[in-house]
């Protein structure tokens, strides 16, 4: 069951699309890259297929199958992207809809959590001023295109 106004349902539905569309799908979860504007190159989205907004009430299915998307997802973007590190958490407060993020962090960016997301939100914020540079459609749908 997919929600209105749930910006994970939408995706789901195809009102809104990712550079390169579908990455890979299985019977619960979707992978693809993040909306445009794009951060990163390699900055995936896993999203559950169904509107749901906590780990909690995972089917044990939905969980088996998580494990084995997070496994091939890291497998083929160290392959393709080749970072230093890739990290995967879920946030889950702006979007209610289970989704995890595939952050691939280059040697240049900084080691640790919090500073990992520091330096990604002060990207964000100079990218949005013009004083940085947003990797383009092309260059993520590349990247999609790699990884299927």
């Amino acid at each position: 069951m997919l929600v209105d106004g749930c910006l994970g349902c939408s995706v789901l539905a195809g009102k809104v699309q990712a550079p390169g569309g579908v990455i890979y799908e299985d019977n619960y979860w979707v992978l693809e890259h993040t909306l445009s504007p794009v951060l990163l190159p390699g900055y995936l989205i896993i999203k559950l297929k169904r509107h749901c907004e906590y780990l909690a009430e995972l089917t044990s299915e939905e969980a088996n199958a998580l494990g084995r998307i997070i496994q091939t997802t890291c497998s083929a973007l160290s392959q393709v992207v080749k970072p230093a590190k890739i990290h995967v958490c879920s946030w889950g407060e702006q979007v209610k809809h289970i989704y995890f993020h595939v952050i691939p962090r280059s040697s240049a960016m900084p080691v640790g959590n919090l500073e990992l997301l520091i330096y990604l939100r002060i990207k964000k914020l100079l990218n949005q001023l013009g004083l940085g540079k947003w990797v383009s459609n092309t260059e993520a749908a590349e990247i999609s295109q790699e990884l299927k």
